[in-house]
C-alpha cells in the first residue's frame, strides 16, 4: 500500500493503480496536469489520489460512501468497471477501466452492496451495480438519438427483499418482479437468465440476463431466489403495479397485476399472498370499464375495482383476446360489474322479482315496482345512472356502454311485468320509438360531423351554419375534419342502403323464433325488399356527399395520406366497447378526427385567396345539405318506411298472440327488451367522442323539418 493514500479505513477491494487501462473520462475540481487513482474499501469508503502534477499530491476521501454520491458499476456483461463520484469540495470524477481479470472481479465482491443504503435489510444484493441485458418482446426502434427508453444494457444493483426482485439504479427502481412470478436459469460462467414480463421505459420485456460478476455471487442469488419464491403457485407473466378495492371489504390496497394469456392474478407486493386469481376463459367472469380503471367479477371473489396507472400495461390488457371477449360478453349478460358513486365495486344482477346489487358492504334487492325513476347521465370516460325508490337512492358509475346496458336491463325487466296480452300494444309502442332510431341511424352521423365542424357544440347549436374560419389553424382543423368525415359518411350510407333492411328483418325474425321454431315466414322476407325500396332516397344524400368530397379535394391543398384517419382510440381502451343496439351502424367516430389531427404533426391545409371562393361554395353546400336536404329526406324516409313498419308490427302481434302458453313468457321478455332498447338508447350518445344524444338528433331533425320551405300545392 502506497503511503500517498494516507490513513485508509477498511479492506481494500479495488485499487486502480494496480490495474492497467484505467482511464479518466471527466473530472472537475482536480489539478489539470496530474493523474488520478481510485481506491475502494469495504468500510465502505472511496478515495481518489491526485498526483497534482507539481509534487503536491492530494487524497480526497468519501467516508462513509453511499450510492448515488459514489456510483460503482460493472458494465459490458460485468467485465469493466465504471466509477462516477461526487466528492467533498465540489470535486467530481468519472473513471473507467479496461476488462478486469477474474481476481479483480472477485475482489470487487468484497463491496457486498454496502454502497447501497439499506443493504443490510435485503435477502440478497449484488456487490455493486452490475450489467443487465434486457430481453425485449419486440426489437425497439432506436433511431431517435435522444431516446434512451430502451437501452441495450443497464447497470443496476440486483436486490431481493420482501418477496420482490428489484433493480435499483441511482435512487430509482426501473424494474421489479414478484420473486414467485419469475424463473431464473444459469447461463455462462456467472450469469442467469430471468424470465418474467415487465415494463421498461414503455417497452415490454420477456425477462433479462443478469451478469452476476462471479459464480459465487450467482450461487448466492439462486439460493435466495429458490427460498424466497416459496412453494406456492408460479404464474409467470407480465406484471405491473395496480391498486385494488373490494377485496374482503378492505379499502384500497396495492397489488401486482400478473397477466398471462389465460389468467389475471393479483398478488400482494409485500408478501407472496395471492389476493385474487381470475381465469380469463371462465364463462362466469365479467369485466367492465377502461383499462385505466375497471371492475372484474367472478362468483369466487365478487367484484373488485382495479386501477392501473401504466398506459403501456393498460394496452397490454386491452390486447388480451380472452379479456376482451369476457368484457364484450359482459355487456350482453345478466351480471354487470360497476361501482357506486363512493367507489365501492358492486355486481348488478337481474331476476324476475327485482334487481340485486352486491359488493363489499352492499347487499340490496330492489323490486322493479318500487323504482320511481331511472336517470342516466352520459359522460366520458365514465357515465352514471341514478335510481330512486321510496326508500333508496342509488348511483351506479361505469363506462358508458355498461351504464347503457344496465339501464336497458332495468327497463326491460320492468316492461316484462306486463301481461302477455299487452304484447301487441308494446309492439306498436316500439314502432313509435323506431322513428328516433331510424332518423339517427340514417342521418345522425351528418349532425355529429356538423357538431365537430362547429367545435363540438350541443344539440342547441346544430342549427348554426359552418362559416369560413379566419385563423389558419382553425381552417386546417375544419378542412381535416370535413375531408375525413365526408368519406366516412359515404361508407355509412352505403351500409344503410345495403344492410339495414336485412338487419331489421333479422331482428323481427328473432321475435318470432319462439313461435316459428326459427323459420322466417314468407311475408317477413317480402318486407325486406319493400324496405330496400323505401330507403332508396338515401342515395340522394350519398350522391351529394360524394360530390362535396370531390369539390373539397379540388379546392383544398390536402394530402389524403397526411390527413388524420378516423380513430377509434377513444374506445380502444374501453373494455367491451361494442355497440349495444346495432353494431353495423355504430357511429364512425367522426368527431374524433380533430383530436387525432391536433395530436400529430399534420400538414396544414392552406386556403389561398384563389381557393376562397371554392371553399365558401363547399361550406354553403354543406350547410344547405344539413339545414334543408336532410330534414326533408328524414320526412320522406319516415313516410316511406313507417307504413311498412306498422304493418309488420300488426303481423308480428297477430302471430305472437297465438304463441303456445309455454312460449308466452319468452315472447313477452323479447318484446319488453325491444321497447327498452329503443327507449333507452335514444337517451345516450352514439359513441365515444360524441356529445349529442341520439334522441337530440332526432328531435332536431323533426324541428328542422317544420322550418323548411316547401312548395304550395292546390288543395283538391
Amino acid at each position: 500500500m502506497s503511503v500517498a493514500w494516507g490513513a485508509v479505513r477498511g479492506r481494500v477491494v479495488f485499487d486502480s493503480s494496480r490495474h492497467h487501462m484505467f482511464m479518466e473520462r471527466q473530472s472537475s475540481g482536480f489539478s489539470w496536469t496530474g493523474t488520478r487513482s481510485l481506491l475502494l474499501t469495504d468500510q465502505p469508503a472511496v478515495y481518489v489520489h491526485d498526483t497534482g502534477g507539481l509534487g503536491n499530491p492530494v487524497v480526497t476521501s468519501l467516508d462513509p460512501a453511499a450510492d448515488p454520491e459514489a456510483t460503482i458499476e460493472l458494465v459490458e456483461a460485468s467485465t469493466r468497471l465504471v466509477a462516477d463520484l461526487r466528492l467533498p469540495h465540489n470535486r467530481t470524477i468519472q473513471l473507467t477501466s479496461g476488462e478486469l481479470d477474474p481476481a479483480a472481479l472477485t475482489a470487487l465482491t468484497g463491496l457486498r452492496g454496502r454502497l447501497m443504503p439499506g443493504a443490510a435489510a435485503t435477502d440478497f444484493i449484488s456487490p455493486c451495480a452490475i450489467s443487465i441485458t434486457p430481453a425485449y418482446e419486440s426489437e425497439p426502434d432506436r433511431s431517435a438519438e435522444d431516446d434512451d427508453s430502451a437501452p441495450e444494457e443497464l447497470a443496476a444493483y440486483v436486490v431481493v427483499a420482501g418477496g420482490r426482485l428489484q433493480l435499483r439504479s441511482r435512487g430509482d427502481i426501473p424494474l421489479e418482479w414478484p420473486v414467485n412470478r419469475v424463473t431464473v436459469t444459469p447461463v455462462g460462467p456467472s450469469a442467469v437468465l430471468l424470465r418474467g414480463g415487465a415494463l421498461l421505459g414503455g417497452h415490454f420485456l420477456t425477462g433479462a440476463t443478469l451478469h452476476l460478476v462471479t459464480p459465487q455471487v450467482r450461487q448466492a442469488f439462486l439460493t435466495v431466489m429458490g427460498s424466497a419464491a416459496g412453494p406456492g403457485p408460479r404464474t409467470v407473466g407480465t406484471s405491473a403495479p395496480v391498486t385494488l378495492r373490494g377485496l374482503g371489504g378492505a379499502g384500497k390496497v396495492r397489488a401486482d397485476c400478473v397477466l398471462t394469456t389465460h389468467e389475471l392474478e393479483f398478488q400482494s407486493p409485500d408478501s407472496q399472498q395471492v389476493l385474487a386469481h381470475f381465469d380469463l376463459g371462465d364463462p362466469h367472469l365479467r369485466i367492465a370499464g377502461t383499462v385505466e380503471r375497471f371492475v372484474v367479477f367472478s362468483p369466487a371473489h365478487g367484484p373488485v375495482t382495479v386501477e392501473c396507472a401504466s398506459e403501456v400495461f393498460g394496452r397490454r390488457l386491452y390486447q388480451n383476446a380472452e379479456l376482451r371477449a369476457a368484457a364484450e360478453r359482459t355487456l350482453t349478460s345478466g351480471v354487470l360489474p360497476a361501482e357506486l358513486a363512493d367507489g365501492r365495486p358492486v355486481a348488478c344482477a337481474f331476476a324476475p322479482d327485482g334487481m340485486r346489487v352486491k359488493g363489499a358492504g352492499v347487499n340490496l334487492r330492489i323490486p322493479y315496482q318500487a323504482i320511481k325513476s331511472v336517470e342516466g347521465r352520459p359522460g366520458l370516460p365514465r357515465a352514471a345512472m341514478r335510481l330512486t325508490t321510496e326508500r333508496t337512492e342509488l348511483e351506479v358509475v361505469a363506462q358508458p356502454e355498461l351504464v347503457q346496458a344496465l339501464h336497458i336491463e332495468l327497463r326491460a325487466w320492468s316492461n316484462a311485468l306486463a301481461k302477455p296480452s299487452q304484447v301487441p300494444g308494446m309492439l306498436r309502442a316500439a314502432v313509435g320509438l323506431e322513428e328516433d332510431y331510424l332518423l339517427y341511424t340514417v342521418l345522425g352521423p351528418f349532425y355529429e360531423l356538423h357538431a365537430a365542424l362547429l367545435g363540438d357544440v350541443g344539440a342547441d347549436g346544430l342549427a348554426r351554419p359552418v362559416t369560413l374560419p379566419e385563423d389558419s389553424d382553425e381552417r386546417s382543423r375544419v378542412a381535416a375534419v370535413l375531408q375525413v368525415g365526408l368519406g366516412e359518411l359515404q361508407a355509412h350510407l352505403d351500409q344503410v342502403a345495403s344492410v339495414l333492411p336485412a338487419f331489421l328483418r333479422h331482428r323481427d325474425a328473432r321475435l318470432l323464433a319462439a313461435v316459428t321454431n326459427g323459420a322466417e315466414p314468407d311475408w317477413l322476407k317480402a318486407q325486406e325488399a319493400r324496405l330496400r325500396a323505401a330507403l332508396a332516397p338515401v342515395q340522394r344524400a350519398s350522391a351529394e356527399t360524394g360530390q362535396l368530397a370531390m369539390q373539397l379535394s379540388r379546392v383544398m391543398d390536402l394530402d389524403p395520406d397526411a390527413l388524420p384517419k378516423v380513430s377509434y382510440a377513444g374506445a380502444a381502451l374501453s373494455l367491451g366497447a361494442a355497440a349495444l343496439l346495432n353494431p353495423v351502424f355504430a357511429v364512425s367516430g367522426i368527431s374524433q378526427a380533430y383530436s387525432s389531427h391536433a395530436q400529430g404533426e399534420q400538414r396544414k391545409a392552406q386556403v389561398t385567396a384563389q381557393a376562397e371562393r371554392g371553399w365558401a361554395i363547399v361550406l354553403d353546400r354543406w350547410n344547405a345539405l344539413v339545414a334543408t336536404t336532410l330534414p326533408v329526406l328524414g320526412y320522406v324516409l319516415t313516410e316511406n318506411v313507417f307504413g311498412l313498419r306498422w304493418e309488420t308490427a300488426r303481423r308480428l302481434g297477430e302471430e305472437l298472440a297465438a304463441a303456445p302458453e309455454a312460449a308466452r313468457g319468452q315472447v313477452l321478455r323479447a318484446v319488453a327488451r325491444r321497447v327498452a332498447v329503443l327507449d333507452v338508447m335514444r337517451r345516450y350518445p352514439g359513441g365515444t367522442g360524441v356529445r349529442l344524444r341520439r334522441g337530440e338528433i332526432a328531435d332536431h331533425l323533426r324541428a328542422a323539418r317544420e322550418t323548411v320551405r316547401t312548395p304550395r300545392f292546390l288543395d283538391f
